[in-house]
């Protein structure tokens, strides 16, 4: 049996964008609303994670919640866009 695998859809991105970032779901959460596997929704979001201060794609902060101060210390989101393109 072999498994059938379909990449997210533009609006699904925008979906997951919505729920995490104005919702505030979780994981688990985001994967029941849109129907697809919590594992995917994980990847997904690793993938789209932005970091205010990296508009550039020049500052990768290691460990970002051990930075004290600077916009970088605000705590990163998903970016639809960012996953898209990527």
């Amino acid at each position: 049996m072999t498994k059938v695998y379909s990449h997210l859809s533009a609006e699904e991105r925008v979906r997951i964008d919505e729920l995490r970032n104005r919702e505030g779901l979780g994981v688990r959460q985001i994967a029941l609303r849109i129907g697809r596997d919590k594992s995917t929704v994980s990847r997904e979001l690793r993938r789209g994670l932005w970091f205010a201060s990296n508009e550039n794609d020049s500052y990768r902060p290691y460990r970002p919640k051990r930075l004290k101060t600077g916009a970088w210390t605000a705590r990163p989101f998903y970016s639809a866009l960012t996953a898209q393109r990527k």
